[in-house]
Order: structure tokens, then C-alpha cells, then sequence
């Protein structure tokens, strides 16, 4: 499983500006970007109690069940004055099917509308978009997508066709690459390493990608890519490669 992004965001002040204000307002949003790039970081800046983050999973049943799940937790009362879950609420669940947790999601939704962020969204079915396609014409609803590319999408790129409504993640500048290295270099004790040699490597092969540099730099702590004070990059580069490519 590749590295989540855990230290600060960095270059992305704009971004962060305009995911907000969708939020705000109630405006659908679909972020891309390629692997690393930030994207789980960036929306996770605007999940609170009004708005639901789901990992997309694999199934449109494994969406019901998480989204369910999440309203519960959230004590969203249309859902539980719909619902009424008696007992362990994994019991519970186990015993919805997907035709009575559509209806009573849909119902509590739209009588009380929430933003949903959809996190990672790999080749969406006809029944998950059909699904999403009643919430996201819903008043008050708000659905944040996130995706390496427009392919991933599936079906989903029927609701997400408007270059307008779309947030491109574009690779870190420079100054900005440097700024973060800096800080997982600090994070992960690469100081009495060879960094400036390292750290120029990084930078010329991540191409401003923040996850790879985050992920270059934690790898670096490992003794396994370490020979006295130099880091051996070239292996260290492959197995990054392997991880974010799979």
C-alpha cells in the first residue's frame, strides 16, 4: 500500500481556495491526478461534520454499506430516523440489501443534503453511477470525485464532463519541491545522510510529485538503501516506481 501524505501541504494554497468554496456552495468537484500527487491529502483538508469522505470501493453495495455507515456515525437524523438500526450496527448492516439501503440513502439525503467526497474512483459500474446520479442532481448535494485520470472515472464521467467543475493537480514548482524535501528529509532523520546529493536526484526524477518525494525520502530512512552516508538511489528509485504504478 502506498504511503498516505502525512506532513504539511505544500503548493497547494490555491487548490485548497477552490475546494472550499465548492464545499461552501454546494458545487460538485472532480479532482485529478496522477498517483502522489495529493489528492487524498488536499480533500481530507474539508471533511468535517458536514461533510462525508468515503474511499471509493469496489462495489456499488460496499459504497451503500460505507456511506450508510458513515451517516450513522455522523447521526445524520433523516438517515436514523429512517434507518432505525437496532442492535450492533456491522449486524445490522450485514442485513441491508442494496435496493433498501439505496431508497432509505437517497430519501434522507435529499431531505437532508450533505457533501460526499468519493476518494479514488477506479472505473465506476452503470448501477453505482445510476446511484450517484439521483444525489448528485439533488439540491444542497455536493460531490467531491477524485481520480488519477478521467478513464478511472467508468461511467462516473457522465456527472463529471465539465472541464469547468474539474481540478487539475498540477506537479509542484521548484521552489516548492525543495520546500518539501526539506521538510521529509527533517521528518524521516536523513540529516547525517548525503542529502544534497540526494536530495538533487529526488527532485530531477519525482517532477514535482509530492507523494514520490514524501515516499523517496521515507524509503531513504530504511538502513536497506543506506551504505555509510550514502543513500543508494538507484534501488531505492525502482521500488518507489514499483508502488506507484501498481
Amino acid at each position: 500500500m502506498m504511503l498516505q501524505m502525512t506532513l504539511p501541504l505544500i503548493g497547494r494554497r490555491s487548490e485548497i481556495e477552490r475546494l472550499r468554496n465548492s464545499v461552501r456552495k454546494r458545487e460538485s468537484l472532480l479532482v485529478l491526478g496522477p498517483a502522489g500527487s495529493g489528492k487524498t491529502a488536499l480533500v481530507r483538508v474539508v471533511v468535517d461534520e458536514d461533510v462525508v469522505y468515503l474511499r471509493y470501493p469496489a462495489t456499488l453495495h460496499d459504497l451503500l454499506i460505507d456511506l450508510a455507515r458513515a451517516l450513522l456515525q455522523l447521526g445524520h437524523r433523516s438517515f436514523l430516523g429512517l434507518a432505525r438500526p437496532a442492535g450492533d450496527l456491522d449486524h445490522w448492516l450485514s442485513r441491508q440489501t442494496s435496493v433498501h439501503l439505496k431508497g432509505l440513502l437517497c430519501t434522507s439525503l435529499e431531505a437532508e443534503p450533505r457533501a460526499i467526497i468519493l476518494d479514488g474512483i477506479d472505473r465506476a459500474s452503470f448501477p453505482t453511477y445510476r446511484f450517484l446520479q439521483r444525489l448528485y442532481f439533488a439540491k444542497g448535494m455536493a460531490l467531491v470525485a477524485t481520480a488519477r485520470d478521467a478513464i478511472c472515472l467508468g461511467t462516473l464521467g457522465r456527472l463529471f464532463w465539465d472541464p469547468r467543475a474539474t481540478l487539475q493537480l498540477e506537479p509542484l514548482n521548484h521552489a516548492d519541491s525543495m520546500r518539501l524535501f526539506d521538510i521529509a528529509a527533517d521528518e524521516f532523520g536523513l540529516r547525517n545522510l548525503d542529502v544534497q546529493e540526494f536530495r538533487d536526484k529526488v527532485l530531477e526524477s519525482a517532477r514535482g510529485n509530492p507523494g514520490q518525494i514524501v515516499e523517496m525520502c521515507r524509503m531513504a530512512s530504511n538502513p536497506m538503501y543506506v551504505s555509510g552516508r550514502h543513500i543508494k538511489f538507484a534501488p531505492l528509485r525502482i521500488d518507489v516506481l514499483t508502488r506507484f504504478l501498481a
